[in-house]
């Protein structure tokens, strides 16, 4: 999420929890946060239909219970984490209806390119060589990337929405970026191009 929309939505956010025309903050908040949540929820490994009933429960309970939410400062952490903690719950309920023990989240990408720079037929090459170098990553490697450089979040925010300190978001993040860039000098893909390249479901 870039800089200036999160400013806007932590600007909904207080208007919702103290202004005086809550609907329109309210409405602001969901508008700008459904896409990202949605694309969030499919690379956890989620259909887009359990994802948007998932969504539409935290938006229900969000409105329901504001009055008690006033201590949340990042609302787009907090909406990304009940997103994370309310799926995680589904697949678990999933499982024990299939008698499986619960898988750890796949967290699955999906290249993305500029079309109006790249030509289609160069589009398609780097595309399967991108997602050969974020298949080499831990699931929990492609998430942390994806939240830093999709969503724009700082390692203070990664590490909350994934609990963990921020020294070893850090490292999570270092160590993903590390990897794909000595795997693209092997290819011989600069890594200039991952400033072309988005990644979303």
């Amino acid at each position: 999420m870039q800089s200036d929309k999160k400013e806007q939505l932590n600007a909904f956010w207080q208007h919702f929890l103290h202004g005086t025309d809550r609907e329109e903050a309210f409405s602001g908040i969901y508008r700008l946060s459904i896409h990202g949540m949605l694309s969030y929820g499919q690379s956890l490994g989620y259909d887009r239909e359990t994802c948007q009933d998932v969504i539409h429960d935290i938006f229900y309970h969000l409105y329901q219970n504001k009055s008690r939410l006033s201590h949340v400062r990042n609302i787009n952490v907090y909406l990304l984490y009940s997103l994370r903690n309310s799926l995680i719950n589904v697949g678990h309920k999933q499982s024990r209806l299939r008698h499986e023990p619960p898988q750890e989240m796949p967290f699955i990408t999906t290249v993305t390119i500029l079309d109006e720079i790249i030509s289609h037929e160069d589009q398609e090459h780097l595309k399967e060589r991108v997602r050969h170098l974020l298949e080499a990553l831990t699931p929990r490697q492609r998430e942390a990337v994806y939240l830093r450089y999709m969503h724009n979040m700082s390692y203070k925010e990664i590490s909350q929405l994934l609990q963990m300190d921020q020294i070893s978001a850090r490292k999570l993040v270092y160590r993903a970026i590390n990897s794909m860039r000595k795997k693209s000098a092997d290819t011989n893909m600069p890594m200039i191009m991952f400033l072309l390249l988005g990644f979303s479901r």
